[in-house]
């Protein structure tokens, strides 16, 4: 708005707008001020984030959200509590005592993901990267514990079972690789930007790439159960599901066939081991755990 809109809209002179616009800046209220025909003041973008409206239904999803990320641990405490008291604060009475319903009486007990720990600000740090096509500096430890400065692209962030995956091209090694983000020691921008390649499917190219990890076994399970139940349980980032009628096939490429014999009594479906015997050693070892626990 001009100055003469906003000292007609304030009902005042315009040197008092000039005055008031001081003085906002020297708060720290990022106003600017463009000369000329066509000028006037503006708030720089992005300074507040605007209104936003919810019904019933969507506050509650938002609530059940940040709940669920609480019990996840995907988010640190203060955030979650101070998005919660925020949302709070501008609720009406009705929609109040149905958030207090929620915190009160809904138990969330979810199958623990147990990924490796990597902090919500280093995802988000390479989710932007990947959307802005900004390219990375790292110091990645791979898993002979040899440790490599590196500048990638990273073309996507992605959680497969239990671990976070950065496919991106390496200007060290000239080809495409897949990084752990538990291996990330540290990062830092640069301003070299990159294009994503055509088509590229950031979650099957870290899938296929840990079929060809030495270190990585296949795992084939068949689920006594149509895929419609099991998709219920069993997430897209855990595994790849595959319908066989009544029953239900599920792969999973990790390298710890025990996590994987914890997690499979948790969905509570009856389930018949196809590959490999690593897996099924792994479920004896925790079946006699579980026996000597009640003798």
């Amino acid at each position: 708005m001009s100055g003469a809109e906003l000292a007609q809209a304030l009902e005042v002179e315009e040197r008092s707008v000039r005055r008031y616009i001081m003085m906002l800046r020297d708060m720290g209220i990022p106003i600017e001020g463009e000369r000329g025909r066509h000028g006037g003041y503006s708030l720089r973008p992005g300074f507040r984030l605007p209104p936003m409206m919810f019904n019933n239904d969507e506050i509650t999803a938002v609530m059940m959200g940040l709940m669920l990320m609480r019990e996840l641990g995907l988010s640190s405490l203060q955030a979650l509590e101070s998005a919660t008291t925020k949302i709070e604060r501008v609720l009406p009475g009705e929609l109040l005592q149905s958030v207090d319903a929620l915190r009160q009486s809904l138990i969330l007990d979810p199958v623990q993901i147990n990924t490796y720990s990597v902090s919500m600000e280093r995802i988000m740090a390479f989710s932007r990267a990947a959307y802005q096509g900004n390219c990375l500096q790292i110091r990645y430890t791979s898993a002979d514990g040899e440790t490599t400065k590196r500048m990638i692209a990273p073309y996507g962030v992605v959680l497969h079972v239990r671990t976070w995956y950065v496919p991106a091209y390496c200007y060290l090694r000239e080809d495409i690789r897949v990084f752990r983000l538990d291996r990330v020691r540290d990062m830092s921008e640069t301003k070299q930007n990159f294009s994503h390649p055509a088509d590229f499917n950031a979650k099957a190219y870290v899938i296929d790439s840990l079929k060809r990890l030495p270190s990585t076994y296949q795992f084939e399970v068949i689920f006594h159960a149509p895929m419609t139940t099991v998709q219920e349980v069993i997430p897209p980032s855990k595994a790849i599901l595959e319908s066989l009628g009544d029953k239900t096939l599920m792969r999973c490429y990790t390298d710890d066939p025990h996590w994987l014999a914890r997690y499979l009594p948790l969905i509570e479906i009856p389930f018949t081991v196809v590959a490999t015997d690593e897996l099924r050693d792994a479920l004896r070892t925790l079946a006699t755990e579980i026996l000597d626990s009640v003798k």
